[in-house]
């Protein structure tokens, strides 16, 4: 038995080693994260998994569902991209938190824990939880989380229900309560907890039939950003969207988020839209005369720290068609201080 943690470790990283000789992978967690694409990338790709099966809740009336939403349809179609079989069962009355990883039908070693499979669950919050190699005790999970669960989802029950959550969500998604009472000033932070929560992303404008044009420059003040089949709902006002070409890899400047994602066009290849704000008009204007590509910025950064927010060390999602990813507030810095000390 190993005992893991976010602090000295994380989970992400612990189940990055789980599944490195595995052909399947199972997934029990109320919550997920809403975009699979670094999941992916950065643990499935490099792995021999073939199988996964996914075990969530979908409890009606939940706001959960609308994130939960973005999160199946990013699973199902990392999977489908990638030609992984995979399952997607309900228990509504989940609350436990299991990653088993196993070889030829039989577990090989699992992690039973805290953590969600969400970003923070899995980075950022203080999580632990407790790495087993008890083949029995495993199975026997395994078959008792089956006998709760629902009949696996057909891919009709799975675009039905995402179908019908986003038909909620398009007259907007309902606010939580929310009162003004900070207690914070109180407590004595062995850390100092940042100020803002501002969200980072990395986004590629154009697309490998039609690239980014050499003569072609962003906005100096509002442009208009799109985005593909899915409603980027990570992205909220004020957050920084960090461009940079497709074709020539290279930084276009960063913007600040000034809208809520709306619908321009439903026919569209991209049809959600987001209106941001330039913060670097001035290295927009000759992003050309810049050599800041996208390899050249990751070699330059401290291989110490995750380039992306759940832990990952490299931005290969974007190979694979993603809109974006969330960068981690080192890397993203690091790419700040590039634009801004260019000009």
């Amino acid at each position: 038995m190993k005992i893991l943690n976010n602090i000295e470790s994380s989970h992400f990283n612990d189940i990055k080693e789980l599944v490195r000789d595995a052909d399947e992978f199972y997934i029990i967690s109320p919550y997920l994260m809403e975009s699979f694409d670094v999941f992916f990338d950065e643990i499935i790709a490099p792995s021999g998994v073939k199988r996964i099966v996914l075990i969530t809740t979908l409890r009606d009336n939940d706001p959960d569902l609308f994130k939960k939403a973005n999160s199946l349809y990013s699973f199902s179609v990392n999977c489908l991209t990638r030609t992984i079989a995979y399952r997607i069962h309900v228990d509504n009355k989940l609350h436990g938190k299991i990653y088993i990883a196993c070889k030829d039908s039989s577990p090989i070693s699992g992690i039973i824990t805290s953590a969600n499979f969400t970003d923070r669950g899995l980075n950022h919050n203080h999580e632990w939880g407790i790495q087993i190699d008890d083949t029995t005790r495993l199975k026997q999970i395994i078959t008792d989380i089956s006998k709760v669960s629902s009949h696996a989802l057909t891919y009709e029950e799975l675009h039905n229900i995402i179908i019908k959550i986003d038909s909620f969500s398009q007259n907007g998604v309902p606010l939580s309560p929310k009162i003004n009472l900070k207690i914070n000033n109180f407590i004595k932070h062995k850390v100092v907890e940042p100020m803002t929560d501002i969200r980072y992303f990395i986004k590629p404008v154009g697309f490998s039939d039609e690239p980014f044009e050499t003569t072609r420059t962003l906005s100096s003040g509002i442009e208009v950003m799109h985005f593909s089949k899915r409603r980027p709902n990570s992205i909220r006002i004020g957050d920084i969207l960090i461009c940079y070409g497709v074709g020539t890899t290279k930084l276009l400047g960063y913007f600040e988020v000034i809208s809520e994602p709306y619908i321009w066009d439903e026919k569209s290849r991209w049809p959600w839209e987001i209106k941001a704000k330039n913060l670097s008009p001035k290295y927009s204007q000759s992003w050309m005369s810049f050599e800041n590509t996208i390899s050249s910025i990751q070699a330059s950064f401290d291989t110490m720290y995750p380039v992306t927010y759940v832990g990952g060390k490299t931005l290969g999602a974007l190979q694979f068609g993603a809109d974006k990813i969330r960068l981690s507030e080192e890397f993203a810095n690091h790419l700040l201080n590039i634009i801004d000390s260019s000009i």
